[in-house]
């Protein structure tokens, strides 16, 4: 090989050399310039999660001061799912649903409706206790009106009764004895002057016979004491009619010898007593 030819092969291996060493030092100048911040990792640092570590494959890195940690480590503590998705480039975090969680969820919302059941219960039982309070106060009122008509019934009774008594009562004891005198002076012949003294709670009755005059003392004494009685009665109990709570006492007299032929009383419109002489 003659001198020019090994001249340009020396100088085409000392450009080649020179044009390495630029690319190499453009390199790592571009790198140099890329990953500014330093970068370390602190195995030092430890995860704690209520008091417990967090163990993972990796841990913990400081860049520039400022601590970072690993997502799956910390999803972990966070109880969540952490899946990676190549072709997007993506993290997906999600909740982690757990069992036990669930069953008490699901415990509890049965609990709830139990008891949201009871409480239905006992509202129905309440409205059927208050519809039969109110189906024995409708029925007491019912029973109550009931009493109510019979007691204004009774009350109209009496004040008829009551009207009844003050129109008998409006009879004056001489008014009544004229009508008596009218209905029985002539009874059975005989002739009887019927005479009434008192009030209307006490009635004394009078009556005269004159036996001395005509055949009247035969004619008296042909009358059993049973028909004399009844005639008695017919007279009381029409001082009755017109005052029922009188007490009566009376006799009847022979005025032609002063003598007294029968005697008789009674009350409560019961003729009690009664004699024959």
């Amino acid at each position: 090989m003659d001198k020019k030819m090994f001249g340009k092969v020396r100088k085409g291996i000392a450009s080649t050399i020179v044009a390495s060493l630029l690319i190499f030092s453009q390199t790592a100048v571009s790198e140099a310039a890329v990953v500014s911040k330093k970068v370390e990792t602190s195995p030092q640092i430890k995860i704690l999660n209520n008091n417990v570590q967090v163990s993972g494959n990796v841990g913990p890195i400081v860049i520039d001061g400022t601590t970072y940690l690993p997502v799956r480590s910390l999803s972990n503590v966070l109880n969540k799912n952490v899946r990676w998705d190549g072709p997007t480039k993506s993290i997906f975090i999600t909740d982690t649903v757990d069992p036990n969680e669930s069953k008490n969820e699901i415990y509890n919302l049965e609990k709830f409706i139990k008891t949201q059941e009871a409480k239905i219960t006992d509202f129905e039982s309440s409205i059927k206790s208050k519809d039969t309070k109110i189906t024995e106060l409708e029925n007491s009122s019912k029973s109550k009106d009931a009493k109510i008509l019979e007691l204004e019934n009774a009350i109209k009774a009496k004040d008829a009764r009551i009207a009844e008594l003050e129109k008998k009562s409006s009879t004056s004891l001489k008014d009544l004895q004229n009508q008596l005198n009218k209905d029985y002076d002539d009874w059975s012949d005989l002739a009887f002057d019927i005479t009434l003294k008192g009030d209307k709670d006490d009635i004394d009755v009078e009556i005269e016979i004159d036996l001395g005059k005509n055949s009247y003392y035969k004619e008296w004494n042909a009358l059993s004491d049973s028909t004399v009685k009844k005639f008695i009665t017919y007279i009381v109990e029409d001082i009755w009619d017109e005052y029922e709570d009188a007490e009566i006492t009376g006799e009847v007299i022979d005025i032609d010898e002063d003598d007294t032929l029968v005697t008789f009383s009674g009350k409560d419109e019961k003729l009690e007593k009664f004699k024959r002489y």
